[in-house]
């Protein structure tokens, strides 16, 4: 057997789009990004890997050491929000309830909200 033109098939396989060429290789036009919606939500003004962040976890674990399950429906409801289970007006009412009577919280967490949107202590 002669495999001394493997190279070139190859090359030539790469070059007309076949299965055998990476992505960034084929050719056709790539399927653009879809369009972030109109009314997406401003970027808060904390990006949540920021070490105040971390603070900010820590906090909220702290003052909820005495009920546990309170710190994990706070874990339940970011998780909610970051995989679009419902947008920033849940995660304000969920959050509203869930920090009643934990001003410092409330107030930390108000950072990290868009513009026009805050939770209040009722």
């Amino acid at each position: 057997m002669d495999y001394s033109n493997g190279g070139q098939k190859r090359a030539r396989e790469e070059e007309d789009g076949s299965p055998m060429a990476p992505e960034s290789q084929r050719r056709g036009n790539p399927r653009p990004a879809p369009p972030l919606p109109v009314d997406w939500p401003a970027p808060p003004l904390l990006a949540p890997t920021d070490d105040r962040w971390i603070e900010f976890l820590l906090a909220a674990e702290s003052e909820f050491a005495g009920k546990p399950g309170y710190f994990r429906d706070f874990r339940a409801v970011m998780r909610g929000f970051r995989l679009g289970a419902f947008g920033v007006d849940g995660l304000v009412s969920h959050l509203q309830q869930l920090f009643r009577g934990h001003p410092n919280l409330i107030r930390t967490f108000n950072a990290y909200l868009p513009r026009g949107y805050q939770l209040r202590d009722n």
